[in-house]
């Protein structure tokens, strides 16, 4: 392979099956020189893609689609940037799922480069935090639970992950544990920070 071709794809089989299982869980590779993303996990069916065309791909313009009218300009914009500055994408937004109903999305992505430094793919992780932005009283013990399962999630996938010899995956999935870890220690009213060494034990 040529330095300025694409990798081959980054996910295998069992970050496949683990992100499935996660269900909060998903990630996204987009083949720059194509403009053609490829949502995995629950990432797919939140952002309305189904499964045969999340496998083949689905053009950039069409998987912004998926993005709510209401975010969506803002969506574009910032791809467009990480995309045109070999960057990094950080964005929490709505998506519209296959059945037509709002979620929410935290995601976090990065372009890998060649040689030269011309952007070559974009890698990125997201999760569904729809239930951790509820804000009423009545709802705060479920947000709380709901952060705890999507925390304990990530840490599922994170080997699989890290099997893959993929560092920008890695580094993004440590970068969305710390986050929710931070926010699980302050909706439980812990220290900052005790919850995230709690889990990071089950990391090595």
């Amino acid at each position: 392979m040529g330095q300025d071709e694409p990798p081959q794809r980054a996910l295998n089989s069992a970050l496949q099956a683990a992100l499935n299982a996660s269900g909060f869980v998903g990630t996204w590779e987009t083949d720059l020189s194509k403009a053609t993303v490829y949502p995995s996990g629950s990432f797919a069916s939140l952002i309305g893609v189904d499964a045969q065309h999340a496998t083949s791909g689905v053009p950039l313009a069409d998987f912004l689609q998926g993005v709510h009218p209401d975010d969506r300009e803002r969506i574009a914009a910032l791809t467009h940037e990480a995309h045109e500055t070999a960057g990094r994408f950080e964005a929490e937004f709505r998506t519209l799922d296959l059945n037509g109903l709002t979620h929410w999305i935290a995601a976090r992505g990065q372009v890998e480069t060649d040689a030269h430094g011309k952007g070559l793919r974009c890698l990125g992780i997201a999760v569904d935090v729809t239930d951790t932005r509820q804000g009423d009283t009545a709802d705060a013990e479920r947000a709380l639970r709901t952060t705890n399962q999507i925390v304990e999630a990530i840490v599922s996938v994170r080997h699989s992950i890290g099997t893959l010899g993929v560092p920008v995956l890695q580094t993004l999935v440590d970068l969305l544990l710390f986050e929710l870890g931070m926010e699980l220690s302050r909706r439980a009213g812990r220290p900052a920070g005790a919850e995230l060494q709690s889990r990071s034990q089950h990391l090595h």
